[in-house]
Formats: structure tokens, C-alpha cells, sequence
């Protein structure tokens, strides 16, 4: 009788450890909502990278990147925020570059490869602490990522030379800032802080205005 109640105790004990195991499991997947707040972010990104970027470029603003990525940064410390789930950032990522390239209607690879790195860089960093700080440094990271994109995948996939995406990097920051081109070293620092204080902006603004539409939308 005693060894019965046990065998039943026992099994009981498995089922209760196999649903909660499952519950567990389900509490990871993306909810129906949390898929909405990323499909809704990312088409805001994906429509500010084609609309405004196309602004920009028209306008020949230098360093257009700058408030492109800083928009994007917003996006997703918010979509971060809303949906903190491990790997919501990259899928927001990757729905960008999916928009982007139905809406080109073809693939530019240097552009996609732009979003998915800015969104791993903030993934990295708010996986590692979903706070404010976390937010300030991926979105400094993810601009910084702006910056050096050209030097890295131009001359590595496109077979662009350094020296060229060098030289119109210095006269454009010599133009922004009205310094004389040789002055190679402050034109760099400028140019790296600006987009260094654009990332940190954007990471906290972004922050701040996700804790407001949490408390709104848990209402």
C-alpha cells in the first residue's frame, strides 16, 4: 500500500516538474503582443531609414548616419524595454532589413549589415543589464558601428579603398565643422564624439520613454 502511494506521489511529483518546466518554456516565446510591439517599431524604423535617409542624402547632408542611427537607437532601447526577451532586438533587426529590402526591391548588403549590427550591439549590451546604463552604451555602440561601417564592410565586401572612405570622411568633418582639412586629429575626435553623444542621448531618451508607455499600457 505504502510502496503504491509513493509510485503515485512520484508521478504526480513528475507531471507538477513536466508542466512547470513547460510553463517555463512558454514564458520565453514571444507573445502575440510583444510581436506587435516589435512589428510596429520596426516599421518605424524601416520607414525613418527610407523616407527621412532618403532626405538626408538628397539634401547631401554630411554624417546623415548620425540621426538615422539615433532614431533607430530609440526604437529599440523602447522595443527592448516593452519586450525584454532575449533576442527581440535582433528580430527587430532583421524585420528592418527584410522592410528595407522589399522596399528597394532588391538587397544592398552594406545597409542590412549596418542594421543587424547595431541591433546585435544593442542586444549584447541590454541582455547583459535591461537598465538605463545598458541603454546609454548600446546606443553609443550602435552609432559608433555608423561611423566605422564604411572602413570595415566597404573595402571587405565591395572592394572599396580605406584611403578614399578616409579622405571624404576628413573633408566632410572639415566642412561640418569649418576647420581646415589638416587638422586631421580634432576633426576625428569631433567626429566621434558627436556620435558617441547622439548614442547616449537617444539610449536614455529611448529608456525613459519606454517606462512612461509600460506604465501607460498597464493601465
Amino acid at each position: 500500500m505504502n510502496s503504491r502511494s509513493s509510485l503515485a506521489a512520484n508521478e504526480i511529483g513528475k507531471n507538477s516538474a513536466g508542466s512547470f518546466g513547460s510553463e517555463k518554456k512558454l514564458s520565453r516565446r514571444l507573445s502575440t503582443r510583444d510581436l506587435v510591439y516589435i512589428a510596429v517599431l520596426a516599421a518605424l524604423w524601416a520607414g525613418s531609414e527610407n523616407v527621412l535617409g532618403a532626405q538626408l542624402h538628397a539634401m547631401n547632408i554630411p554624417f546623415n548616419g548620425i540621426p538615422l542611427t539615433a532614431i533607430a537607437v530609440f526604437l529599440m532601447v523602447t522595443g527592448r524595454s516593452l519586450v525584454p526577451k532575449a533576442g527581440s532586438t535582433i528580430l527587430m533587426g532583421v524585420v528592418v532589413a527584410l522592410l528595407r529590402m522589399l522596399s528597394i526591391g532588391g538587397v544592398l548588403l552594406s545597409p542590412m549589415i549596418a542594421i543587424l549590427m547595431e541591433a546585435l550591439l544593442v542586444e549584447l549590451t541590454m541582455t547583459a543589464g535591461a537598465t538605463q546604463l545598458a541603454s546609454l552604451i548600446g546606443g553609443a555602440l550602435a552609432e559608433m558601428w555608423s561611423f566605422v561601417h564604411p572602413f570595415l564592410i566597404q573595402p571587405l565586401f565591395f572592394g572599396g579603398q580605406i584611403l578614399v572612405i578616409y579622405e571624404k570622411t576628413i573633408l566632410a568633418g572639415s566642412k561640418m565643422i569649418g576647420v581646415d582639412p589638416a587638422n586631421v586629429i580634432l576633426i576625428i575626435l569631433v567626429i566621434v564624439v558627436l556620435h558617441g553623444i547622439a548614442g547616449i542621448v537617444a539610449g536614455v531618451v529611448g529608456w525613459r520613454f519606454s517606462l512612461r508607455a509600460k506604465r501607460v499600457l498597464s493601465r
